[in-house]
């Protein structure tokens, strides 16, 4: 015990040193285990956390996977959508170009459409136009056998009429191959055919510029009846008085027939060669009017031959404006001489009333009036001067035609000028007391 004692520190030592042997062999024992639980539970940690990495990474790969496959559902869908779009923008494409090109097509067909309107159009303007003027021109024909019938040379106005016709063949022919040819050679047809009718009118001594008609045909032979009464009355008084008036009786009875010619014509509903052989007698009977006035001395008849001639000149001026306008040649000229004609005549007509105006025992007295008598003459001589113009121009025209109408012209201003000197003549006559001194001062 007391060893125990004596040794107690020792003892307590070893005990420490035991305790604590203990306690590091307990302590080192339990790391022991405690280090290889863990280790075991390490490896199956690491075991489970491979499987949950396995997982997470074959989770990870299936996301990846899902997200690539919903990318590429989307750059399917994106790209299904894109070949829609394409599609629908390459349809839309094609739809307009076939829609334009379909507008182009049409635009095409209806220019065609128009082209071939147009020429039938034209083709058909074309033949109303020939039709029109195959009219016309037997109008003027009719009127030109009319006055070749009656004695007239009418061998320049068909020679006219022939080449007309030959243009309006060849406007024909070219209808189909060379419509604006045609149109052309229509239109120079038409302006010649339009020259021929003047002319052709002023023959006839017709001044109306109207067309034709058969109220105006009535008219005319109406109109001729008229004058034909009135003349064949004065014709049987001259006949009373011991005047043979047996030639103008045999014009007269030409110029009935004429008449009952135009009626004829008229009642065949010919109106167009009715009214020319109406203008035909009326010519006629002008040769008649002109024998009146030296049949009869009266101071009517002198009122008449300033009427007359007022008349006479008015349709010699119209024609020769006429002849001025379709003769490009001596137009000018011819239209100068006829307005001069024009200016004078308004003159000559005061004069001669002028004259007339004046009593019988006033003439007896101191004569005439000289004065207005000197007008006259100075007219007179005026008229002479232009028949040698128109004269000179006559002869400087190529148409025969219009030569032949000219000549009537020139033959009607030298019948009133002669009418004029027999005015003249017959005013100066007869006897006066103080004529001589009055004429002295005029």
């Amino acid at each position: 015990m007391q060893k125990l004692k004596k040794n107690l520190p020792l003892v307590v030592i070893i005990g420490i040193l035991f305790a604590t042997g203990m306690v590091f062999a307990n302590t080192f024992s339990q790391k022991s285990q405690s280090m290889l639980g863990v280790s075991v539970a390490l490896g199956e940690d690491d075991e489970n956390g491979s499987d949950e990495a396995n997982e997470r990474e074959d989770s990870d790969d299936n996301d990846r996977d899902e997200d690539e496959n919903d990318r590429e559902d989307e750059n399917k869908n994106d790209n299904e959508d894109g070949d829609k779009e394409d599609e629908q923008k390459t349809n839309r494409t094609r739809t307009s170009t076939q829609v334009r090109t379909q507008e182009a097509n049409d635009d095409d067909e209806d220019e065609d459409k128009d082209e071939i309107d147009e020429a039938d159009e034209e083709a058909d303007d074309l033949k109303e136009n020939v039709s029109e003027l195959n009219k016309d021109i037997r109008k003027v024909e009719l009127k030109i056998s009319v006055l070749s019938a009656n004695g007239i040379a009418v061998d320049s106005f068909n020679n006219n009429l022939g080449e007309v016709r030959g243009l309006v063949a060849q406007a024909e022919a070219l209808a189909v191959s060379n419509p604006k040819g045609a149109e052309d050679i229509l239109e120079n047809a038409e302006h010649k055919l339009e020259r021929l009718s003047k002319l052709v009118k002023m023959s006839l001594k017709d001044d109306d510029e109207d067309e034709e008609s058969t109220e105006e045909a009535i008219e005319e032979i109406g109109e001729l009846k008229r004058d034909i009464a009135k003349i064949e009355a004065e014709l049987n008084t001259a006949s009373a008085s011991g005047i043979d008036v047996t030639s103008y009786r045999t014009i007269l009875n030409e110029v009935k027939d004429l008449l009952s010619q135009a009626e004829e014509k008229l009642s065949a509903g010919n109106y167009i060669e009715a009214e020319a052989l109406a203008e035909l007698a009326g010519k006629k009977l002008d040769k008649i009017d002109d024998v009146i006035e030296d049949l009869d001395e009266d101071d009517e008849d002198d009122d008449d031959v300033a009427k007359e001639y007022k008349n006479e000149v008015a349709q010699f001026v119209h024609n020769l404006k006429t002849i001025g306008e379709i003769e490009g040649g001596i137009g000018q000229q011819v239209r100068v001489v006829a307005q001069a004609q024009n200016d004078s005549e308004a003159k000559v007509e005061n004069s001669i009333n002028e004259v007339n105006s004046r009593g019988g025992f006033a003439k007896f007295l101191i004569g005439p009036k000289y004065g207005n008598i000197a007008e006259v003459k100075t007219a007179i001589t005026e008229n002479q001067t232009r028949v040698k113009v128109l004269t000179e121009l006559m002869n400087q025209l190529t148409d025969p035609a219009v030569k032949l109408v000219l000549q009537d012209q020139i033959t009607i201003l030298n019948q009133q000028n002669a009418n004029l000197q027999n005015f003249v003549e017959s005013s100066e006559s007869g006897v006066s007391l103080l004529g001589w001194l009055m004429r002295m001062f005029s």
